[in-house]
Formats: C-alpha cells, sequence, structure tokens
C-alpha cells in the first residue's frame, strides 16, 4: 500500500481500505497498553488510563470519520483484556460483559464509552455544527457539495463513505 500522507495525524486520502488505513490506531493503542503491563496498577489507576489515554487517541479520527465497526470492536477487546488483565500471557476469565462496564456509573458501570456509539455522536456533533453555524465556510463548502438544493437529512450518501 502506497503512503498517501497525513495531515493533523489523519490520512489525506481514505479509499475503501479503512480497517488498514485506520488500523493505526488500533497499533498505537496495543502499544500503549503493552507498556503498561509491565506496571502494576490498581483497578482504580487501569480505569484512569482507559479513560484519559486509550478513549482519548481515536476521538479526532472518530470525529471526522465513521471507524469501520470491526475497529471498534477490536479497541474494545484490546481495553477489556487490559482491565481484566492476563495471567501467564493468557487472558483471564471476564466476569462480567464489556457492554455492562461501559454502561454509566450511576446505571453500575464504570462509564467507559462504547467507541461505536461515540463515534456516532461525535460525527452527529459534526451536522449540528453544519446546522447551528450555516455561515462557516465549512458549512458551504460541505453544503454546495453534497446537499446545494436541499436538506442534509435528505442528501444522498456517496457509496464510498461507509
Amino acid at each position: 500500500m502506497i503512503n498517501q500522507g497525513k495531515y493533523l495525524g489523519l490520512p489525506m486520502l481514505v479509499t475503501r481500505t479503512k480497517d488498514q488505513i485506520f488500523g493505526f490506531i488500533r497499533d498505537n493503542i496495543k502499544k500503549k497498553l503493552g507498556s503498561w503491563k509491565q506496571r502494576l496498577l490498581s483497578q482504580a489507576g487501569k480505569e484512569v488510563l482507559l479513560k484519559a489515554v486509550t478513549l482519548a487517541m481515536p476521538t479526532y479520527a472518530m470525529s471526522c470519520f465513521k471507524l469501520p465497526l470491526k475497529l471498534c470492536k477490536d479497541l474494545s477487546a484490546l481495553m477489556a483484556s487490559y482491565w481484566w488483565g492476563n495471567n501467564n500471557r493468557k487472558n483471564k476469565m471476564h466476569p462480567c460483559s464489556w457492554r455492562k462496564v461501559t454502561q454509566n456509573k450511576s446505571q453500575g458501570g464504570l462509564g467507559l464509552k462504547d467507541l461505536a456509539n461515540f463515534n456516532k455522536a461525535l460525527l452527529g456533533k459534526q451536522i449540528w455544527r453544519l446546522l447551528t453555524n450555516p455561515n462557516l465556510l465549512i458549512s458551504k463548502v460541505l453544503k454546495a457539495k453534497y446537499y446545494p438544493n436541499g436538506s442534509i437529512f435528505k442528501c444522498k450518501c456517496p457509496q464510498n463513505a461507509f
């Protein structure tokens, strides 16, 4: 694969193989979690690291692009295996589902984010920004390109967008 270059840490050209293009996020998180495994951290320390670093790494990419669901699941699996720990390079049994861990604290979870839903929320925020600030340059450019004669809710999404 030819390196297309990056701007602000994101690929300049997104082709149909998004899993390969955004694989750098998975690799970076795997590298971070691997370096933390040598340290003995409490569950509270693991929670802080997962929230502050691991969940923050893909946020900018997710606010610009819809990441593949497989990548979101892979990232969640990496975080789950780090959270539950490992024993002699074998994963420990997970006492509860990751879905329960990602619930709000008021509902008994840890407040970690479900990455696929977080990705949708960040993209929804971009739509909100287009609707509430129609005079911004980005709003005008996107309107002219994708929905020149109608509403953003009635425009057709390009096939290569997913």
